[in-house]
C-alpha cells in the first residue's frame, strides 16, 4: 500500500507515474508499505559520463554529473518542478534519519499529538521570546511552524532550505511547536574517502581573474615554470601528468560590477580569453586541466551556468576540459565536487561566518546538501526542471572559489578545498577592509588524500 506522502508527492510530479512504476519495479523484498524513501531515482534523461581525452598516464577526467542543457523557460510549470525536485531528492536524505523515518504530511495535524515532518522553509518570522515562527510546505500543504531560537543556540535557518521537525500540534490542529534541533539533510557520519590507485597530483586553483589591473601577472608566470619542472619549488607536489583544476572566474570579464573597465588591463573578454589560452598552452601537454565557469565568466549568471561557449573553447589546447558550475567530476577515482561559490556571499551575514574563513561558509552548504539553498538571494539561480544544486551524492573533495580567501580542511571524511584567488586586493575590497589570499595553489596526493598549500608569493 502507497503511503499518503507518496500519493501526495508521486501526484504533484510530471513523470509521476514513470517515477512509480520503476520503484514498484525495483522492490526486491516483502513490503506492506511503500513510502517516500523507497522511491528510486529516475531514469529519464539521464546523461552518461563524459571522459576527457587521453593525453597523460593518468585516467582521464570523467564528467559524472552537471546540467548539459538549459529547459528554463521562466513558465510556473518550471517553477514547481524545480522545487518539487529539490524536496523530493532532500527528503529522501532526511528520511534517513531515525528520527524522520515516521514523518507525515502536514494536512494531517491531530490536535494534541507528536508529529514529526519534513518540509521547504517558505517563510521565516521574527523571533519573539526565543521562539521563532517559520512556514514549512510540503508540495501541496503548509503548517506554522514554531522554533527555538536564541541568541546561546541561534537557528541559523534560510529561505528554501529543507528541514525535519519534530514537535507537538497545538490544541487547534493549526501549528506546531517544537522544543527539539532542526534535523538536516547533511554529510552523516565519518567516512572513508575513495582513493586513487596511483599517488597522481590533482592542483586546485581559482579565481585567476587574467585582465584585471591587479592581476598578479610575474606570480601566475611563476606558478607555470614550476608547472614545468624549471624550478626548485615544491619538488615533491609538480604533477608530471597530473590534474590541474580552475575553479571559476578565469578571466576578470566586463561588466561584472559598476564602472569595472576603470579596473582593467584587457578591456575585451574575448581578448582575455585568447591571453589565457596563450598562458595555458605554456604548461605541460600531459596536463589534465579542468575549467568551470564562475560569475565574472562570459556565461549567463543564473546558477546552475552552462560551460563557456565553443568558439571560446577552439582556442585552448585539447587537453583542457571545460564543464558546467556546479559539476561533479572523477579524477583518477577520486569524486570530485567542484562549485564556483556565489552563493556564499548568501550566507556570510550568519554570526561567526566571514569571507576570510571560506571553509565554515562551505560547511553550511554542506550541512543543507544544497549548493545555493536561497532562492531570490544574491545568487540568480535558473528555474530548471530538475534541481542540480542539490548534493546528492557525498564528494571525496568539495572545492569552492569566489571569496579569494585560501582554506583547506576535512569535515567527515570530505576534503574541503578553497584555493582563493590570483588576484591582489581591488580598490573595493580595500574600501571592505578585506585582504585576499593571493597566488595559492592546493595540491593533493589522490592516493592518500594528503594537500598541502602552495605559495608563489616571493
Amino acid at each position: 500500500m502507497p503511503s499518503p506522502e507518496l500519493v501526495s508527492h508521486v501526484t504533484n510530479q510530471p513523470d509521476g507515474i514513470t517515477i512509480l512504476e520503476n520503484s514498484v519495479g525495483s522492490i526486491t523484498r516483502p513490503l506492506l508499505f511503500l513510502g517516500l524513501s523507497d522511491l528510486v531515482e529516475e531514469t529519464i534523461s539521464v546523461q552518461p559520463p563524459k571522459q576527457s581525452p587521453v593525453v597523460s598516464n593518468a585516467p582521464p577526467v570523467i564528467i559524472k554529473d552537471q546540467i548539459e542543457k538549459s529547459t528554463a523557460d521562466g513558465s510556473l510549470n518550471n517553477f514547481v518542478s524545480l522545487f518539487n525536485d529539490r524536496l523530493r531528492h532532500l527528503s529522501k536524505l532526511l528520511y534517513q534519519n531515525p528520527k524522520m523515518r515516521g514523518a507525515r504530511n502536514l494536512n494531517y495535524l491531530d490536535p494534541g499529538s507528536e508529529i514529526s515532518c519534513i518540509g521547504i522553509v517558505s517563510s521565516i518570522g521574527q523571533r519573539y521570546n526565543n521562539r521563532r515562527k517559520v512556514i514549512l510546505e510540503d508540495g501541496i500543504h503548509q503548517a506554522a511552524v514554531y522554533l527555538e531560537d536564541s541568541d546561546a543556540n541561534p537557528l541559523l535557518l534560510v529561505p528554501d532550505e529543507v528541514i525535519g521537525v519534530i514537535g507537538r500540534v497545538d490544541r487547534r490542529g493549526r501549528a506546531i511547536y517544537s522544543n527539539e534541533p532542526i534535523i538536516r539533510p547533511h554529510w552523516g557520519r565519518v567516512r572513508e574517502s575513495t582513493r586513487a590507485e596511483q599517488p597522481h597530483t590533482a592542483l586546485f586553483v581559482s579565481d585567476v581573474h587574467l585582465g584585471s589591473l591587479t592581476f598578479q601577472s610575474k606570480e601566475w608566470k611563476r606558478f607555470i615554470e614550476w608547472l614545468n619542472g624549471n624550478t626548485d619549488l615544491y619538488p615533491d607536489w609538480v604533477p608530471n601528468g597530473g590534474y590541474l583544476i580552475i575553479d571559476g572566474d578565469i578571466v576578470d570579464g566586463i561588466d561584472s560590477y559598476p564602472d569595472q573597465e576603470k579596473d582593467l588591463a584587457i578591456k575585451d573578454v574575448w581578448v582575455q580569453y585568447e591571453t589565457l589560452a596563450d598562458e595555458i598552452k605554456n604548461m605541460p601537454s600531459d596536463l589534465q586541466i579542468v575549467i568551470l565557469p564562475g560569475n565574472h565568466d562570459a556565461v549567463r549568471l543564473m546558477e546552475p551556468q552552462l560551460p563557456l561557449p565553443d568558439h571560446v573553447k577552439d582556442k585552448f589546447p585539447p587537453n583542457v576540459t571545460f564543464t558546467a558550475n556546479p559539476v561533479t567530476i572523477d579524477i583518477a577515482g577520486v569524486n570530485v565536487l567542484c562549485y564556483h561559490g556565489k552563493s556564499l556571499d548568501d550566507l556570510v551575514s550568519f554570526p561567526g561566518l566571514s569571507y576570510e574563513d571560506p571553509i565554515s561558509l562551505m560547511k553550511e552548504l554542506i550541512k543543507r546538501r544544497h549548493l545555493a539553498p536561497i532562492y531570490g538571494g544574491k545568487t540568480p539561480l535558473a528555474t530548471e526542471n530538475k534541481d542540480y544544486l542539490v548534493i546528492k551524492e557525498v564528494p571525496d573533495i568539495f572545492v569552492t572559489g569566489h571569496v579569494h580567501s585560501c582554506g583547506v580542511d576535512y569535515y567527515k571524511g570530505t576534503l574541503l578545498i578553497n584555493p582563493g584567488t590570483w588576484q591582489a586586493q581591488t580598490s573595493y575590497q580595500k574600501m571592505m577592509g578585506f585582504q585576499p589570499d593571493p597566488c595559492r595553489a592546493v595540491a593533493v596526493n589522490l592516493q592518500s588524500l594528503h594537500s598541502e598549500t602552495l605559495d608563489f608569493n616571493f
